[in-house]
Parts: structure tokens; sequence; C-alpha cells
């Protein structure tokens, strides 16, 4: 072993922030040994990542998870998976945040029976949920149940952990994900806080003055940090003098202070030159870290090659190297408020505090369902707007539309696994499933259900069924159908609205008007790009059918089919591109439409391109295909349908 290895790690009294590697990956061991390895390289805190069915509530073995079983995070169904994925790690010494939503209430309660099974106090559980779905409606994708039903799970978490999990932060007021979707560091700071005043006025109608302000003091927030140094710098400022200023105005309470975890933006990161995105990713943690009186709790730095594929080990300890380098190394925590007296820093933070209070008092005034049509309408704006500027070369962006050319010092990342290999992962989770379901106690686990169900319905608190259904040994899957057959069923938000007035001359191919029908396929929500796409296309003059989102094979074929498409256009984010590619051309075929032009975009490495350009696919779009219009004109060049061709599959079709 070098004399570096044998060296002692830092003294964590010197730590200004918690130093976290987002991760999570196939089954509970297999994410438990990456957080070994994580730990071991000096990572502070675990922020986990669970993957799409999971977060969307299904168990390994539901129809909608094929391919995305273990893919984008670690799988977790009942609490021996929690139990597997905690093995050898002190929960009451280490700090967890969870990136849940939706089914927040349920994977916390695994982590509480977990915690009771090793004999943890509660009181000693230290971490966070994200638990906001405000966000998830407009801007990730992963929410399940209908917004009143969401904010009621919402606030009851928030209540309960308060209460019985003092040291918990219950949720996570979560500005990341608007900045993601297009929003300047106003309009991230007033939804965020917008949302957090939402849910606050309601649990202030069931709360003692006392409780109140006990709730008050454990919000958290999980911001956005960008790559234009100055407005980020005053964007983060903003964030600590205008929360301060709520909670006194608005509560009455002194005193309270912003606490917050960051990870640096990913939209900045490019496909072309990746190399290029470390530099990126340490310029971003500047903003947070800088300023002693407005530096963030916790830190979490993506991979540099996250627009081409999901982290490995290596990626992800050169994300912990580079906190480890910006928080021992520059010295930056040696000093305070560098920024005070700075009359730039000082004018831009007030006037970006201003315009934060204004938007955060317009969602409140509107209230929660009204609030998400709001933010998603203008986040699409704002969206769009940004794109427009990239393409017109207003925004640089390196190697993108300015000093353009790879660098070629980074290997391309491995081949995504082929589709037999993942199919056997996930069927050996379902396996794992079907004994766990086979050995627990089935008649406990129907009765927690019973129970869940009838509170659900009754208006009664939640979490105390949630719990005793994570203690019999339920699942995420039945939990979430158990509050489904209570709350109206799964609940979609749009995507767009396509009865928006459209410009532009009308692609047409022989005659006909090109007809596209756009989705998401599989368990990823994030439909920044299909939004983008959507309005691209309709003001081109075809003809748009919004298939939705988290939609499976068979759902998006049965779309084209049924609207008679000339082109099926998916987007996939997750990893699952295979499958669904796999599935959609044999679907296609199988119902005698092979003529359907599949084209498909997301986070595909180029091994993957060239196996589903194999596969069928007639073209397939990644994040370096930045120019809406090339897209456009690329699907427009597939033309129509082969109405011959039509013909004569329909003739053939009685003597098969």
């Amino acid at each position: 072993m070098s004399e570096p290895e044998r060296s002692e790690k830092p003294r964590r009294s010197r730590e200004p922030w918690i130093i976290r590697t987002y991760a999570g990956f196939g089954d509970a061991h297999q994410a438990n040994a990456r957080f070994h390895s994580n730990l071991s390289s000096g990572q502070r805190g675990l922020s986990i990542a669970f993957d799409l069915p999971t977060q969307n509530g299904y168990d390994p073995d539901a129809p909608v998870a094929a391919g995305e079983v273990g893919k984008a995070g670690v799988s977790i169904c009942h609490w021996q998976d929690m139990d597997a994925l905690f093995e050898g790690i002190a929960l009451g010494e280490i700090n967890t945040s969870m990136t849940i939503n939706a089914t927040a209430p349920f994977l916390l309660a695994l982590y509480l029976v977990v915690a009771e099974k090793h004999g943890v106090p509660w009181t000693e559980l230290r971490g966070t949920t994200q638990n906001d779905l405000m966000k998830e409606y407009v801007a990730r994708g992963t929410s399940i149940f209908q917004p009143e039903m969401s904010f009621r799970l919402s606030t009851e978490l928030i209540k309960f952990a308060v209460e019985r999990v003092p040291n918990w932060n219950p949720i996570n007021c979560c500005g990341y994900h608007y900045m993601e979707s297009g929003a300047g560091p106003a309009e991230e700071i007033g939804f965020t806080f917008g949302n957090a005043l939402l849910l606050l006025d309601a649990l202030c109608k069931t709360l003692t003055p006392t409780a109140l302000e006990q709730t008050v003091r454990r919000i958290s927030f999980f911001i956005n940090s960008g790559i234009e140094l100055v407005p980020e710098i005053c964007k983060v400022r903003a964030y600590f003098k205008l929360w301060r200023e709520l909670c006194k105005s608005e509560y009455g309470i002194d005193d309270v202070a912003f606490r917050a975890g960051c990870q640096v933006r990913s939209l900045s990161l490019t496909e072309q030159q990746p190399e290029v995105n470390i530099i990126r990713i340490a310029y971003e943690a500047l903003p947070v870290t800088l300023c002693a009186q407005a530096r963030v709790n916790a830190l979490q730095l993506p991979g540099f090659r996250e627009a081409l594929s999901l982290p490995d080990q290596a990626e992800q300890t050169l994300s912990l190297r580079t906190q480890q380098v910006l928080m021992y190394e520059t010295e930056i925590t040696k000093y305070g408020d560098i920024f005070e007296g700075s009359k730039i820093i000082e004018q831009l933070t007030d006037e970006t505090a201003a315009r934060a209070r204004e938007l955060a008092m317009r969602l409140r005034a509107a209230g929660y369902t009204r609030a998400l049509e709001v933010v998603g309408a203008e986040l699409t704006r704002l969206l769009a707007e940004r794109q427009s500027r990239i393409e017109a070369g207003q925004i640089v962006q390196v190697g993108v539309n300015a000093f353009l050319g790879e660098i070629g010092l980074s290997a391309a990342p491995a081949p995504t696994e082929n589709d037999s290999a993942q199919r056997s992962v996930e069927q050996a989770r379902i396996s794992t499933l079907s004994r766990w379901r086979h050995q627990r106690e089935s008649s406990a686990v129907a009765r927690a259900r019973q129970v869940l169900e009838r509170t659900a319905a009754e208006g009664g608190p939640m979490m105390e069924g949630t719990l005793a259904l994570a203690r019999a040994g339920g699942t995420v899957g039945e939990w979430t159908e158990s509050l489904e057959r209570v709350s109206r069923g799964r609940y979609t938000p749009p995507i767009l609205d396509a009865r928006a007035a459209v410009s532009g001359t009308a692609v047409r191919a022989n005659g006909k008007r090109l007809k596209v029908a756009l989705g998401k396929a599989g368990l990823d929500g994030h439909i920044n790009a299909v939004k983008l796409l959507a309005r691209a296309c309709m003001e081109a003059g075809m003809e748009v059918v919004l298939a939705g989102f988290k939609q499976t094979s068979a759902q998006m074929v049965e779309t084209a089919l049924q609207e008679d498409v000339d082109v099926l256009a998916i987007s996939s984010l997750a990893g699952a591109h295979l499958t669904i590619a796999h599935d959609t051309l044999a679907l296609l075929k199988e119902r005698g439409a092979a003529d359907v032009r599949v084209v498909m975009g997301g986070i595909i490495p180029e091994a993957d391109q060239k196996r589903l350009i194999a596969m069928g696919v007639r073209a397939v779009f990644t994040p370096k295909d930045s120019k809406l219009g090339a897209i456009v004109a690329q699907i427009a060049a597939l033309g129509p349908r082969d109405p011959y061709l039509m013909r004569s599959q329909a003739e053939e079709e009685p003597t098969r």
C-alpha cells in the first residue's frame, strides 16, 4: 500500500460541507458495495439513487418495469432490500439522503423499520427524504397520484418526521429541476419557495405554534449551481437572505437557517468534448462553496460523461476528488464572507431576491393545483427561449456552437449491457421478490393493506399504516396499489398543450402531411426534450400526436396504429433504450406496421446508437444533436409511410 493510502483522512471537524456522490444501481448488494467503495474514498454521506420502478411505485415484476430494473438506481422493494442496502453501515452515524418523492413515505418507513431491527433509535437518524412532488409534475416526471393525494402524503410525512424522527429533514424543496428545465435564478428560487410556503400554509392549520416552529426549522432545500458565476453566487446569497426574511414575515419565526444540499447543473454538460465537463463541474461547484455565509450543507457532483451514460466508479471517484481539492487545497474555507460590501454582488442579490419573492407569492396565491399549471407553462416558455438563444449563438457552449472538434483525451464509456444480460438482472430480482412473497406472512400484509386503504379513504393519517405495511413485509408496489385504489388511480400530467397555435409551412411528402407520435417510453419522466421537439414539429407544420410519458412499448405502438402515424419518436433517458427498441420494432412488425419509422432520442452511448440502427431504428438523437431544426429536418426526410406497402400488407393479412 502506498504512503498516501496509509495516511490518515483529514479530520471531519475541518469539513464545512458534507461530500456526497449520487449513487445506486442494480440490487441492494451491488449498490452497497459501491457505497462502501465511495465511503473509503472520502465520501461523508450517502445520496441514494433509486431505480425508476421504485420511484414510480412498481415492483420489478410489473410489466412496465421491463428494461428499467436497477438501471438508473438501486431496486428496493421491501425492508429486507433496505437492510441489505445498508449492510455494514451504521445508520446512527451516517447521513443518508434519499432522492425519492412519490413513494417517499414508504421508503422512509422501510428505513425506519431497518433501524428498529438494528436497535437504532429514530432520534439518532440523520438524513433527508426529497418528498417534493411539485417539481415532479412540472419537470422530473415521477409523480404517481393525483396532485391532491400527493400534497396530502407530502405534508403528512413532514408532520410525522418532525414529531417522531426529529433530526431528519422530511422534505427537500427542490429548485434543482426548475433550473434544469430552463428557469433562471429568480424563477428557481421563486418556484422553490412558493412550494415551501404552500406546504407550510397547509401544515399551519394542524400544528401548535411550537410544532410549527420546529417544522419550519426542519424544511431543507436542494438547489442547482450553474456555470454563470456572478448570477449564481448572487442566487445562492438570495436563497439564504430571502428564506430568513419569509420565515420572519410570514410565520413570525426568527433566525431560521437556510439549509440546503446541491448538485451542480447537468443541463450544461455536453456530449461533445466531454473532457470540458470536468472544468464546468469544478467551476459550478464554486458559487455554493466560496462564501462561508452562503454555503450549502452538502454537495454532490455528477459524472463528467453524464450526457453519454450513467457514471461508472472512476467518474464517481473523480467527482469526489474534485470536491476534495476544492475543500482542502484551495483554502476557501479559511475565510468568511468574501463578497460582503461588493456593490455588484449585493445589488444583484437584492434584485434576484425581490423577483423571487414576487414569484413565490404568486404561486402561494394560486394554490397548489393551479401553481402546477403556472410553473409548467413558464418552464416550457423559458426552456424554448434558452434553446433558441443557444442555436442563435447568444449563449456560447464550448464544443457545441463554438470551438468545435473533439479533444480525444477521454475514452468512450463502455457499451450498455445487452438485452439478455439486462433481462437476467431483472429475472434475478423477480425471483428474489417471488421468494420473499412466499416466505412472509401474507395474511399480515393483507391486513396492513386493508387498514392503510381504509385510513386513506377516510382522510386519516397514512404514515402509521405505511409503517405497519413495511413491518409486515409489504412491497413498494403493494403500497402504491393500495393508495391507487382510493385516489382515482394513477395520474399523468400533460406533456404540452397540443392545441397551441403553430406557425410555419406544413411538412409534406408525396402530398401527405407528415404525422408524428411523440412521447416517453419507459419510466423516466424527464420531458424537456419532448416538449421542445413537440413544439418544433408543430411549428414546422407536422401533425403531432402526444403519446404521453411513462409508456410501455405496447402502449406506444397502440397509439401509433390508432393515430395512423408515419413516425414514432421515442425518448428514453435511463438506459432502457435497447429493450424499448427491440420490443417496439417487434410489436410493429407483428401488427403489420413495420413501415412506421421509429426514431429514438436520449442518453445513448455511441456503441448503442449503432446497435439501434442495426435493429431498424431509422435515426438516433443524443444531446450532441442540439439544433432542433436539424432534428425536425431529419424526421421530415424519412417521409410518410408507403401507401403501396400498407395496401400490400392489408391484402396479405387474411392469408397469414
